[in-house]
């Protein structure tokens, strides 16, 4: 049984990396969030440092409800710190293939709707 509910999980993983990856819409939007992680590290006082957990709305905005993240664990220690900083790379990760996966679904609908009205 277990075997039947984990590849039910990989199929799902990759009809999601798919929608994510297949158009150039979901391809852009990947593109510019793996942009904007370099540029936070670098300015990480200037207004750019947001980009990351801006492009990743609404489900990143889940860290401002949930005490999640680096600022969490801050007087903790520096492993503590480590771990929350990972698990934060993580979930952003995760929002940013959600997002790309319902940018991917939108061109395909827009394809197909084009195509229906070009074929009625």
């Amino acid at each position: 049984m277990s075997n039947v509910s984990g590849s039910g999980r990989l199929v799902r993983l990759r009809r999601l990396l798919a929608l994510a990856t297949d158009n150039w819409g979901g391809r852009g939007y990947l593109a510019v969030f793996a942009a904007s992680v370099p540029v936070a590290f670098l300015f990480p006082d200037s207004a750019y440092a947001m980009a990351p957990m801006l492009l990743t709305e609404p489900l990143s905005m889940l860290g401002a409800i949930v005490p999640f993240g680096p600022g969490s664990a801050e007087g903790s220690g520096g492993a503590a710190v480590v771990a929350a900083s990972v698990g934060m790379g993580a979930w952003l990760l995760a929002c940013a293939l959600v997002n790309a996966a319902v940018v991917g679904a939108l061109a395909h609908h827009v394809r197909d709707v084009r195509a229906d009205a070009r074929h009625a």
